[in-house]
């Protein structure tokens, strides 16, 4: 399993340290002991580690064996780490409605969280969700664009009225955001909440649970909250 795997490396790394303290203590020097010594008279004192190593190997050769077995074992355990489940990415147009479905279980299951930057908000099923989070206590702000925020059927008044914390950029630049932080993920990428974007337009809408993602997206959303404020 990648436990043992990890638990085998780092095993391997601590014996092999000890083995080098022990030869340095008896007065050979670092260079002499790497071009000399084998990973055979390694093995005569630690055979438990005979599995993972060839006794041909050199010590250099043990060395950069022992760097590999490390960088596996980093990589695995960075994928067993709770907080970095692997994205979700949807494709647009879908006319069954299943990703928006998805959105709105997402949504839904929000309870600390709803940070949203979307340059265009004008599904009636989305700004719905966003209100139930509101509803129940959820920390809830939202910013759009201030021009598509006056385009027919914009939902940011209907936010406003329910008393949901709303900040328009008045910007001649466009807030051209389209992410939105829920809890410890962000969903992002070209997807407007339209139903435009999600019936007829070719879009993307990434979904990542990594904390080394989600935590920049947060940041730059506070960021244009100061701004904007």
């Amino acid at each position: 399993t990648a436990w043992c795997l990890i638990y085998q490396s780092m095993a391997l790394l601590t014996d092999v340290t000890c083995f080098l303290y022990s030869l340095l203590s008896s007065g050979n020097g670092c260079t002499e002991i790497l071009s000399r010594c084998k990973v055979s008279q390694f093995l005569e004192f630690y055979p438990q580690h005979a599995p993972l190593l060839p006794d041909t190997f050199s010590f250099y050769t043990l060395l950069l064996w022992i760097f590999a077995l490390l960088s596996l074992s980093w990589q695995l355990l960075l994928r067993l780490q709770p907080g970095r489940r692997s994205p979700e990415v949807l494709f647009f147009p879908d006319p069954s409605g299943a990703h928006v479905r998805h959105l709105c279980h997402l949504l839904r299951g929000s309870r600390k969280r709803m940070w949203i930057a979307m340059f265009t908000l004008t599904d009636d099923v989305l700004t719905q969700e966003i209100l139930n989070a509101w509803e129940r206590k959820v920390d809830v702000k939202v910013i759009l664009d201030d021009e598509q925020c006056a385009v027919l059927g914009a939902d940011g008044a209907r936010l406003v009225e329910k008393g949901v914390p709303v900040l328009l950029d008045a910007h001649e630049a466009r807030m051209h955001h389209k992410f939105a932080v829920l809890d410890d993920c962000v969903l992002t990428g070209s997807f407007n909440w339209t139903k435009q974007a999600s019936m007829s337009n070719w879009e993307n809408l990434c979904i990542l649970r990594d904390p080394l993602a989600v935590s920049p997206f947060a940041m730059e959303f506070q960021k244009l909250w100061r701004a904007f404020g």
